[in-house]
């Protein structure tokens, strides 16, 4: 699992520095900065974060690590059943040192996600499978099956610059094009316009009912 998250940090211009004891990436030209590591047992997270803050911090050696500092947990379990959701949910809203977050997977679900993601570029490998109909489908009729249609969700949603690029079906217009198009589209524009925009704010409030109603009787119905 490191071995593709590193990748998805990297392909989205992260940098990488060294260290012996996590990995550290940061966004270039960024202050923003990612300590990634491997656990099987959230309980130590709690007890060890001063410690790994202190050593992050020596290693980036940068005033703003500080208020910028993520921690991404990687934790392995045997099994689905045993993702511990309270312990996970405990560990990203402990508000010390780091924002945290976790990405809980077993190894049946990351061979079978590497198997679907071969040698191409995982960032968009994933970004392409997420908005796949029947990866959806099966994510949800299956969640937390032990598939890897979960755990490609779990990722995405934990890694926040992953990015859902939407395409707009069958050449439909925007909300906002159709929206414009039907305001372009009203008489009673054309009304305002040519009547009653071009008037000064004494000739508007020199107008009584009766004239308003002349102006207006163009866009109103026979009933009217």
């Amino acid at each position: 699992m490191i071995n593709i998250i590193s990748k998805i940090f990297k392909e989205r211009n992260h940098e990488e520095i060294e260290s012996s004891d996590f990995k550290i990436f940061s966004l270039k030209e960024k202050y923003n900065y990612w300590v990634v590591i491997c656990r099987n047992n959230l309980a130590e997270i709690k007890e060890e974060q001063t410690s790994l803050f202190i050593k992050a911090k020596e290693v980036i050696n940068k005033p703003h690590f500080d208020k910028n500092a993520n921690l991404l947990v990687l934790y392995n379990i045997s099994n689905i059943e045993d993702a511990n959701k309270d312990a996970i949910l405990q560990t990203e809203e402990d508000p010390f040192h780091f924002k945290k977050s976790v990405i809980y997977y077993t190894e049946e679900e990351l061979n079978k996600l590497s198997e679907v993601i071969g040698s191409s570029n995982i960032s968009l490998a994933i970004e392409t499978l997420i908005l796949k109909e029947d990866v959806f489908t099966k994510h949800k009729s299956a969640f937390d099956a032990n598939e890897y249609q979960s755990l490609l969700y779990r990722i995405a949603h934990k890694i926040p610059f992953t990015e859902i690029n939407i395409p707009q079906a069958n050449n439909l217009e925007s909300l906002e094009e159709i929206n414009k198009n039907a305001i372009g589209q009203n008489p009673l524009n054309d009304i305002l316009e040519k009547e009653l925009f071009v008037l000064t704010s004494d000739e508007l409030a020199a107008l009584t009912n009766e004239n308003l109603l002349e102006k207006l009787k163009p866009i109103l119905s026979d009933e009217n």
